[in-house]
């Protein structure tokens, strides 16, 4: 019996200290067919959208996708400030409590594994191809956001909670009514549309 309490208290230490992570899925929709070798990952990207880490990718599966994160490592957290960040129907009008916690942020962005490793080696070696994430059902934009304790993000009227880990901040814009704001972890019904580089 004191071995099995101690096993579920190893268990529940383990599980409280797991960070939350998330699931992107939908479609990749190309006016030509997808080469051999396109992969979908999950990028943690500064300020201007350049990757610092792929997080984990996927291949795609008939035209859609499905790709998990991953944890990202310490040394690409920043601090999260209030309007640090530019986000879609915010922008930068939002505050983030409380103080002191950290963040990544993360895109989908699609490319071409031409050396077949199954993983982005910059774009030296590998194909990116242009596009833009969006999701459809009401239409709207997503971003991956990484932070390291749980935290409150406000702005427009509204309070959204973040889970330590990896949260999906989306908002849709329906017709006729006010933009949705959401914080989740799994969103499927997101649409990559893709260009040729």
């Amino acid at each position: 019996m004191k071995r099995l309490l101690t096993i579920l208290l190893f268990l529940f230490a383990i599980s409280a200290w797991a960070q939350q992570s998330a699931t992107i899925s939908g479609l990749i929709k190309s006016e030509e067919a997808l080469p051999e070798g396109m992969r979908v990952g999950v990028h943690v990207v500064n300020l201007d959208g350049v990757t610092l880490a792929e997080l984990a990718s996927a291949a795609p599966v008939a035209g859609t996708f499905s790709v998990t994160t991953a944890e990202p490592a310490a040394d690409v957290l920043q601090p999260f400030r209030s309007g640090a960040v530019p986000l879609p129907g915010l922008q930068n009008e939002y505050r983030i409590s409380p103080e002191g916690v950290n963040y990544a942020r993360a895109l989908t962005k699609v490319y071409v594994d031409n050396n077949g490793n199954e993983g982005f080696d910059g774009l030296e070696t590998d194909t990116g191809y242009l596009g833009v994430a969006t999701v459809e059902d009401p239409l709207g934009f997503f971003v991956l956001l990484y932070v390291d304790k749980d935290a409150t993000l406000s702005g427009s009227g509204t309070d959204l909670n973040l889970t330590a880990g990896w949260n999906i901040f989306t908002v849709r814009f329906p017709e006729d009514a006010d933009p949705l704001y959401n914080i989740q972890a799994v969103v499927e019904d997101a649409v990559l549309d893709v260009f040729n580089p």
